[in-house]
């Protein structure tokens, strides 16, 4: 552990930011050609079945071929999925290329997250000991995959429902024309939440680790990771958002907690006891 001013610690978080920023931009610059592509993954459920419609179709495939009889009594059939291709509008002359430049500024943060989490180590450094400095040899690159996850996750399976459940809203008096900024700035808000949610295992798992955090103590707060969720969760107008952002990040904890209870060590094990003050003869407000 060392010893740092005020002064020096301003100074080591202008340095630390400072790279953070090159690496963004460089970032940046790596995913400007690339964002064409991630537009068009992102508008995937536009185009495409969503995976429960997928999935209804393969189950009702498998039931009308194992049970011909009862299906066709109960008029089941399995017709393919249809969808109607959508495509996203603007009105704006320049919005268009707005749009790219986010997408490629949050795919070139994606880029150079590990630079970012690096960095973040190396601010915290100077009050580490020196056996929690070898930490960051789990922190960095399981920090990325764990963060490269979660926007895999949400591009694959919350994105699709999100999308299906609002265009099954269309009919002969009602039709979307869903505008491109509106559209992308709630799939890249979505990404980066998702992409921070699945990096609570492994920094619960270090802190853990670290001896700052205990397994009774994840244990007995899991009414309070249920709430803290939900409020997360709240900020999202729609219900199907509120429940695909809350039920992964409650997940995310139980993840935690096993992570915890398998590699935390002995220290993140041992339950938490009453200090006892010195002269006592039992627990405070004995006689």
């Amino acid at each position: 552990m060392t010893e740092m001013s005020f002064l020096d610690h301003l100074q080591e978080l202008r340095k630390r930011l400072i790279i953070i920023l090159i690496a963004m931009f460089i970032g940046m610059a790596i995913a400007w050609p690339l964002t064409p592509t991630v537009q068009r993954y992102m508008q995937r459920p536009l185009r495409e079945p969503s995976i429960t419609q997928k999935w209804q179709y393969e189950v009702t495939a498998w039931a009308v071929k194992k049970f011909p009889t009862l299906t066709k009594t109960l008029g089941l059939q399995a017709a393919p999925p249809e969808i109607k291709p959508h495509k996203l509008n603007y009105m704006a002359p320049l919005e268009p290329f707005f749009v790219q430049m986010k997408i490629s500024l949050i795919t070139g943060l994606a880029l150079a997250f590990p630079v970012i989490l690096y960095q973040i180590w190396l601010f915290f450094a100077p009050a580490l000991y020196a056996h929690e400095k070898k930490y960051v040899y789990y922190f960095v690159p399981f920090g990325t995959i764990a963060f490269i996850l979660g926007d895999l996750f949400f591009l694959n399976m919350v994105w699709p429902l999100i999308i299906s459940f609002s265009l099954a809203y269309e009919s002969d008096f009602l039709f979307s024309m869903l505008n491109l900024t509106q559209f992308i700035n709630f799939c890249l808000r979505l990404l980066l939440l998702f992409g921070l949610i699945f990096e609570l295992p492994l920094i619960l798992l270090i802190l853990a680790r670290a001896g700052v955090v205990r397994l009774d103590f994840l244990r007995r707060n899991r009414r309070v990771a249920v709430f803290l969720s939900a409020v997360i969760a709240a900020f999202h107008a729609d219900v199907v958002t509120m429940f695909a952002v809350a039920i992964p990040m409650y997940c995310m904890y139980e993840l935690s907690i096993l992570a915890v209870r398998l590699f935390g060590g002995r220290r993140a094990a041992e339950p938490e006891t009453a200090v006892v003050p010195a002269g006592a003869d039992g627990p405070p407000g004995d006689l």
